[in-house]
């Protein structure tokens, strides 16, 4: 079993430095080949999650960044036989747990808010094949399912659409057994917006675009990579917008 001490120092330090590189792929794959222990993996993907969570617009670039070292031919094996992208999977669906839990904390429509940037990883993980897991399809379903009244159900409704935005193609072929077709997940979207669930005026143009979208099969080329921008188009740090 891995030691949590087979790390380094200023891991995080050391990581985040190496994501806004120019070439972060490459300075990331540097330090990983230096120190190619499991415990330096975990703390990459908690950096990546971290970053994110902090800057969500960036969270396109920072996942391609994953990616191509996941996918770098000079990836280190771990620990003898372990790749990275079975690490990555498996902490990113850890995380995708924690994350895709709603509390109170959660409740309120915000760019500080950790469900709705957990549903953009989430979205990216399944884009890019990085993590696929029933906490990520369930989120989704709790979503299309939401109770209107509930003081919850904007937001879960909202990192529903996230997801189905991002990733929808993928999503409905990979989760089949959660959702049984485009046509039954675009109804239940619609129920949502009959109910009135959705109040924010951004959050009610994601629903109509994850409306359409399922609406037409969930076709690749009508994924999008800017869901965020949509539910929060100002520059502003994360914080509560209203």
């Amino acid at each position: 079993m891995p030691s949590e001490d087979d790390t380094f120092p200023d891991s995080e330090q050391c990581f985040r430095q190496a994501f806004d590189h120019p070439d972060a792929p490459a300075k990331l794959l540097k330090l990983i080949k230096e120190y190619p222990e499991y415990m330096v993996i975990i703390d990459l993907v908690v950096t990546y999650q971290t970053i994110v969570q902090e800057n969500p617009d960036r969270a396109e670039e920072l996942t391609r960044t994953l990616v191509a070292v996941r996918n770098s031919p000079d990836a280190p094996i771990i620990s003898g036989d372990t790749t990275l992208a079975e690490i990555f999977s498996c902490r990113l669906a850890f995380l995708h747990g924690v994350a895709l839990i709603i509390d109170d904390e959660k409740k309120i429509l915000g760019t500080s808010n950790e469900f709705l940037s957990g549903s953009l990883l989430s979205g990216l993980s399944f884009k890019y094949n990085l993590c696929g897991c029933s906490d990520q399809s369930g989120a989704i379903l709790d979503g299309l399912d939401a109770d209107p009244i509930s003081p919850i159900s904007e937001v879960l409704v909202a990192g529903a659409c996230i997801q189905l935005l991002v990733a929808g193609s993928i999503i409905i072929r990979r989760s089949s057994s959660y959702f049984k077709s485009a046509k039954k997940i675009a109804t239940r979207l619609k129920a949502q917006r009959h109910s009135g669930t959705v109040k924010d005026k951004n959050a009610q143009k994601l629903l109509e675009l994850a409306i359409s979208h399922a609406e037409s099969g969930f076709k690749k080329r009508n994924d999008i990579d800017n869901a965020w921008k949509i539910l929060f188009p100002l520059e502003l740090p994360p914080s509560v917008h209203r």
